[in-house]
């Protein structure tokens, strides 16, 4: 008789035939049931929360941490506004003559020595 080319029984053996040499899937459990499969998912969910969880806050902690130390340094300010700090820091460590130039004159030479 005609044989077909992709005949299931003889696939079958071959398969059979194929899997006696691995032991390791004669210890599958092929019939898992439905309430263990419930068991794994919500498992699985609870980890995946968990893993959402701590990567928020991880990333919440990472994030006003850097806002924290990029105001620390200075480091959010403006340019013409680190200019004009500059600036003032410049006149602030000038000294000012005016102050000195208004000392009223003493009257004679001999106090200009006395304390």
């Amino acid at each position: 008789m005609f044989n077909s080319e992709d005949d299931i029984n003889q696939d079958l053996t071959r398969n059979r035939s194929s899997n006696n040499s691995d032991s390791n899937l004669d210890q599958i459990d092929a019939n898992v049931s439905t309430e263990s499969i419930a068991l794994r998912k919500k498992q699985l969910e609870s980890i995946f929360t968990k893993l959402i969880i701590f990567g928020l806050t991880l990333g919440t902690i990472l994030g006003l941490t850097a806002y924290y130390l990029l105001h620390r340094f200075g480091m959010t300010k403006k340019p013409y506004q680190l200019e004009q700090e500059r600036i003032e820091r410049e006149q602030e460590a000038k000294p000012n003559v005016d102050k000195i130039n208004n000392f009223s004159p003493s009257n004679s030479s001999q106090d200009r020595f006395e304390i």
